[in-house]
């Protein structure tokens, strides 16, 4: 195990599972191998911030979306369920749901989504 990932190394897991060439499970058993703990994602952009034992990486950002000042816990659960869609879609569900960002803790496999009004909402990733 190599915790200390490079920039490059970093991209191009990031590239492999933009591509689906990782499954959502073989990405985060990667990033935790190389010393990458945690993600959060801020949903307006699609932007993510990876911070690791020994280094922090950002993605750049994707879209521009405007969040619902309306929490829906339904709406999220909803968006969750369905496991099929394309990122920038499930951005988009869970921004109408009012989700501002969600953070990824790898080793615990646990998401948090974070609404407008400091809502939470959290999801046991079952991997």
């Amino acid at each position: 195990m190599n915790n200390n990932i490079s920039e490059s190394e970093f991209q191009e897991i990031i590239h492999r599972r933009s591509n689906d060439n990782l499954s959502f499970s073989e990405f985060l058993v990667l990033l935790s191998q190389r010393g990458i703990n945690t993600y959060e994602i801020d949903v307006a952009t699609g932007q993510a911030t990876y911070k690791g034992v020994y280094a922090d990486f950002k993605t750049d950002p994707q879209v521009s979306l405007d969040i619902s000042k309306k929490f829906d816990g339904k709406k999220v659960l909803e968006a969750i369920a369905n496991i099929s869609l394309p990122f920038i879609d499930f951005l988009k569900e869970i921004a109408e749901a009012g989700i501002v960002t969600y953070r990824v803790y790898i080793p615990e496999k646990k998401v948090i989504y974070i609404g407008s009004g400091e809502e939470e909402l959290k999801e046991q990733l079952k991997l």
